[in-house]
């Protein structure tokens, strides 16, 4: 139980960290530190190697940690250690976001694949600058994110590639409801 835990928690940890992560928006072409060693926030691809491996049994986990190469194990081992150690709401958080993810069709899977992709491919000052606008458009109602993609001030702002990067994004990767406690 607690090898599938782990498990859900690297494939999370992974990309809803950075993904999620309140970038700052920096001037055009910007690229000061950030939090991560002077870089800017990378997405990181929900559809790797941890997804496949908790839709196994416990034990056709083990048989495919096993045939990892070490150093590929131990960065998941490492990765499911931090997840281990992040609170219980944030790590319930993190599951809920891959649920939501899991849960989109297999074409808006890829195409979010390929967004992040590109959001990744973008220069530092870019990738703060248009993260932010990601942060701040998938809070918002589909009609009031519409109307803000369509705005003079973003399509200023914006390249027609990021203008759909951020509208691919935000309408497939919404903000995880949060659930009250009891």
């Amino acid at each position: 139980m607690k090898c599938a835990a782990q498990l859900a928690g690297m494939l999370l940890l992974g990309w809803s960290c950075a993904l999620l992560a309140q970038p700052t928006a920096e001037p055009d072409g910007a690229d000061t530190p950030s939090q991560n060693g002077g870089r800017a926030p990378r997405l990181l691809n929900p559809g790797n190697v941890v997804q496949r491996l908790l839709q196994m049994t416990p034990e056709q986990r083990e048989r495919a940690l096993e045939k990892l190469a070490p150093p590929r194990r131990e960065q998941i081992l490492r990765r499911l250690q931090q997840f281990d150690r992040l609170p219980q709401p944030e790590r319930e958080r993190q599951l809920r976001l891959g649920q939501m993810f899991a849960k989109l069709p297999p074409d808006r899977q890829e195409l979010v694949r390929r967004q992040i992709q590109a959001f990744n491919q973008m220069p530092g000052g870019r990738r703060r600058l248009v993260g932010a606008a990601f942060q701040r458009l998938r809070r918002l109602p589909d009609d009031e994110r519409q109307v803000l993609l369509a705005s003079e001030l973003f399509r200023r702002r914006y390249t027609q590639a990021e203008l759909q990067m951020l509208a691919d994004l935000s309408e497939n990767l919404p903000p995880p409801t949060v659930e009250p406690h009891p």
